[in-house]
């Protein structure tokens, strides 16, 4: 593959994801999301698990909040925990991809020492760890209120789901 047919690969798989990722509906606001919005945040943030590490559990546990049984106070908690970090989150993860677009070019600079290019990867590594404390800070959450039963029931769910295949143990 040449370098401008990479090049090219590169922009459009980097232009996907932020497009992706960014979203012109308030998902991030005070009020309740519908089913679909839950649904919506689900694949966007899906796409982009491979930057975040952790699984993005809680639109898929918002989705199946019924059969978790989940309890006014835990649909209240999961909603604010949104409404405070899920536009950080989102901004880190494009902060990630742009930065990983760059440190990709930088590679091919024969301009830029190794230890420029390892500091870019550094910053980079830096970003994802800031957002792995932001994720933590879901899991958590959903760690301290879930029920024994509620456990259960996300075993079930998590079936639906094959991305989470291997997740949780039998």
């Amino acid at each position: 593959m040449s370098v401008s047919k990479g090049f090219t690969y590169a922009v459009v798989a980097y232009l996907c994801f932020c497009a992706s990722a960014s979203a012109e509906t308030d998902y991030a606001g005070s009020s309740p999301l519908t089913d679909s919005q839950w649904e919506t945040v689900r694949d966007r943030v899906g796409l982009l698990d491979k930057v975040a590490y952790l699984p993005s559990l809680l639109p898929v546990i918002m989705k199946h909040r019924d059969t978790l049984e989940l309890k006014n106070e835990q649909v209240a908690a999961f909603r604010q925990w949104r409404k405070l970090h899920y536009g950080d989150m989102v901004e880190l993860m494009n902060e990630i991809i742009r930065r990983r677009f760059t440190l990709s070019k930088a590679s091919l600079d024969v301009k830029l020492s190794s230890d420029d290019i390892l500091a870019k990867q550094k910053e980079i590594f830096r970003l994802q760890e800031r957002l792995l404390r932001i994720r933590l800070s879901c899991r958590n959450l959903i760690v301290e209120t879930f029920s024994p039963d509620q456990w259960e029931n996300m075993a079930f769910v998590l079936e639906e789901y094959p991305r989470y295949a291997g997740l949780l143990d039998d």
